[in-house]
């Protein structure tokens, strides 16, 4: 996220445009991100799952420090692939370990926490990044030990990955829950399992994927350029710029995530029917602030419908992946939200960015071009999803 914030900087330092941007934003994170998520989840079924989280970690802040020290587009286009490759651990381990930690009632709640330190962690790299940016905004170079001559937009990225490593170290001593059982219960099962639980229940699990893949897109699409729509737009600063879009991540994924995620347990409990149709209506209803938020000339407005927008997301994100762990057989549950996260980041992280970018540069050029491609992207993917949760939830039975 933090690349969002400092979209100028980067183009007038490496000299590209918002489509290169949109490429190092999105294409560079998840072509290893995707290709590496379902590899990584068969293992992560396998292995000490915190122990894979610490790794994976240490991967990713080491390749944030290394953006830091990108001098070319293909220099931080190839930090970026190796951000996602140690991101692409994480969620399916860590949905594999929510799952065998709550009872299914409470997965939803569960699932949501686990989402909120995603959005709270986009929203501090905004606010975070923004200040740390406008406080060395006017020193041209800065001398670090170690690292030499950096930009302050590369400061922010060495900021950001440092504290990483330290995580790191601390998740080597948190034990994996079950570890032993899983040990026993999954070793041998083939990919043909794998394959034939797809392929039996295929009308739940694509209709899954599929619509949180839409989800994503619109999302992306639009919270990758939020930055960029408050500067051009309503021409705040970049620390301003920071502040608000932090906030409004964190307080539509406290929303959604937490507050969407206790709802959906309260209402639909433990049948996964409840829940996909809860996702459903969540975003048929947001499509109206999709395509608001962008266009409203006035800033808090703007902020408030953005907030309804990615709350609804934000609900999605605590109750698919709930559902997906709930049907999944056990031994399979990490490999299944491999292949989840491989579908939903092809699309939302792998093309989000770039289909606003190309829509803007293609049928709205000049700098406030981005809102209105935001204005046709976001709607979009929030219309597929709804269809898809609905189609879901009819095949939502095991």
């Amino acid at each position: 996220m933090i690349v969002s914030l400092l979209v100028d900087q980067i183009k007038a330092d490496l000299e590209i445009s918002d489509f290169q941007i949109s490429l190092i934003q999105g294409l560079a994170f998840a072509i290893f991100f995707t290709v590496a998520s379902i590899p990584i989840g068969r293992l992560i079924d396998r292995v000490n799952r915190t122990r894979a989280i610490a790794a994976g970690i240490a991967a990713w802040s080491a390749a944030t420090v290394a953006c830091g020290q990108a001098s070319s587009f293909m220099g931080l286009f190839l930090a970026r692939m190796g951000v996602g490759v140690g991101e692409a651990v994480l969620s399916p381990a860590a949905y594999s370990i929510i799952a065998d930690s709550f009872p299914r009632r409470r997965l939803g709640l569960a699932m949501g926490l686990f989402g909120l330190g995603s959005a709270t962690g986009a929203g501090l790299a905004f606010m975070i990044g923004g200040g740390v940016v406008a406080l060395v905004a006017q020193a041209d170079t800065m001398q670090l030990p170690f690292f030499g001559a950096v930009r302050p937009w590369q400061f922010a990225f060495i900021v950001a990955g440092l504290p990483g490593l330290l995580i790191a170290l601390a998740f080597l001593f948190i034990p994996d829950p079950g570890s032993a059982a899983r040990a026993v219960k999954t070793k041998g099962l083939p990919w043909s399992t794998v394959f034939a639980e797809l392929r039996q229940r295929a009308g739940f699990y694509w209709s899954v994927f599929g619509g949180v893949a839409a989800v994503n897109l619109s999302v992306l699409g639009t919270v990758n350029w939020l930055p960029a729509m408050y500067m051009r737009g309503f021409q705040t600063d970049l620390s301003t710029t920071g502040y608000i879009a932090g906030v409004l991540l964190i307080a539509g994924g406290l929303l959604g995530m937490v507050g969407g995620g206790a709802i959906m347990d309260r209402v639909g409990g433990g049948v996964p029917a409840a829940r996909m149709r809860f996702c459903g209506w969540a975003v048929a209803i947001a499509i109206i602030p999709a395509v608001a938020f962008p266009l409203v000339p006035n800033i808090w407005l703007a902020g408030l419908l953005f907030v309804a927008f990615f709350t609804a997301a934000a609900a999605v994100v605590s109750a698919a992946p709930s559902v997906l762990q709930e049907l999944a057989p056990e031994g399979m549950r990490a490999t299944i939200a491999a292949v989840y996260v491989f579908v939903i980041n092809a699309v939302g992280i792998g093309i989000g960015a770039s289909v606003t970018a190309a829509i803007s540069d293609a049928l709205f050029p000049g700098g406030d071009g981005i809102r209105n491609a935001m204005a046709i992207v976001a709607p979009f993917g929030y219309a597929i999803g709804a269809a898809l949760f609905f189609n879901a939830a009819k095949h939502a039975r095991r």
